[in-house]
């Protein structure tokens, strides 16, 4: 059963770790790769709830021939305690599966020494209780922020045209060792509650990177005795990455571009009746072929420029656009990443 109280909390999706000790009697298949001065053997363990990869190399080193070793294992803790990959796991979840974990593998004839263990690469995510379809375009402000950003959607059945289509996710790739997703939890796992999920994941040098920025090493015993460390991680990145580009996204070029051509339609609109010709005389729509994101945004500047009919024109705004009310999505977004 689902613990509604893990599910909405910062923690870890999915960890693979590394430089660990491991040793097993039983002879697993294993691939063998033989080229001029090296050799190298490796064996993939997988199973439902873990896949390990353990490289052997032999190869020709400048005083004579050399070995060198490898281990990988990754799991997901929360997968491992309670069967599930809806909730994330705290430290002190983690902690519990690697000991569940050295049980599993011992039934398995494999034993494993986690005590030296080192995080290869690792997925901290953070679930919130909203709609995702429903933020659809407070997620578009984000990821327009990285030019690498691309969206996944899926289509309905509605026979309304902007109906048709929903967006299930976005993704980016910050850098060669940081990637960041969004997606709709509740339509992948068809649950009955709104679930989205925010999740950074992190390649072996970036973790080292912000962990030892926060004043602790990348091991395995650094990342369970400090249950804060997840959540320091991922809203300072967040923040860096994604917040602070998006409000200086509204300001530089949503509100600009909005004011710049309101101001261009009224002026069109005056030339056309000094000159005789048919005017349009919907500038609301007319801004619609541009992002409207807020209709705060048209309030603004209907009481900056059209004083004379502000209340009429500020009634028609909010009939019309009142569903575009993005800022306040954000806003709640923010609480949630940012809790008082």
């Amino acid at each position: 059963m689902i613990n509604h109280e893990k599910i909405f909390r910062y923690g870890i999706d999915k960890i693979s770790l590394y430089n660990f000790s491991l040793h097993t009697e039983k002879n697993f298949k294993k691939l063998i790769e033989d080229k001029e001065n090296v050799m190298k053997e490796k064996t993939i363990i997988t199973d439902e709830l873990f896949s390990i990869v353990n490289s052997y190399t032999l190869y020709q080193g400048e005083e004579g021939i050399e070995e060198s070793y490898f281990n990988r294992i990754t799991f997901n803790p929360n997968k491992i305690l309670t069967e599930d990959n809806i909730c994330n796991s705290t430290s002190e979840d983690l902690e519990k599966a690697i000991e569940k974990l050295t049980d599993i593998l011992k039934e398995k004839d494999i034993y494993i020494d986690f005590s030296s263990a080192k995080v290869a690469d690792i997925e901290i995510n953070l679930n919130v209780s909203i709609d995702f379809n429903e933020y659809s375009e407070v997620f578009m402000l984000l990821f327009k922020q990285n030019e690498y950003s691309k969206s996944i959607s899926a289509l309905t059945n509605s026979n309304i045209v902007k109906e048709l289509r929903i967006d299930e996710s976005f993704f980016t790739r910050l850098s060669k060792s940081v990637r960041f997703k969004a997606y709709s939890k509740d339509r992948e796992k068809e649950l009955n509650f709104k679930i989205s999920r925010l999740e950074y994941f992190f390649e072996t040098s970036a973790y080292k990177y912000m962990v030892e920025k926060f004043g602790i090493d990348n091991s395995l015993e650094s990342l369970i005795k400090n249950n804060q460390i997840l959540e320091e991680i991922f809203k300072y990145r967040i923040k860096q990455d994604f917040i602070k580009k998006a409000f200086a996204y509204i300001e530089k070029n949503i509100k600009p571009i909005l004011e710049r051509e309101y101001l261009a339609f009224k002026k069109s609109s005056a030339l056309a009746r000094r000159t005789g010709r048919k005017t349009e005389r919907n500038v609301y729509k007319y801004l619609e072929q541009f992002w409207i994101f807020d209709y705060s945004f048209l309030i603004e500047i209907i009481e900056k420029y059209d004083s004379k009919h502000k209340g009429r024109e500020i009634n028609r705004v909010r009939d019309k656009y009142i569903r575009h009310d993005n800022l306040k999505k954000f806003n709640h977004l923010l609480e949630l990443i940012f809790p008082h």
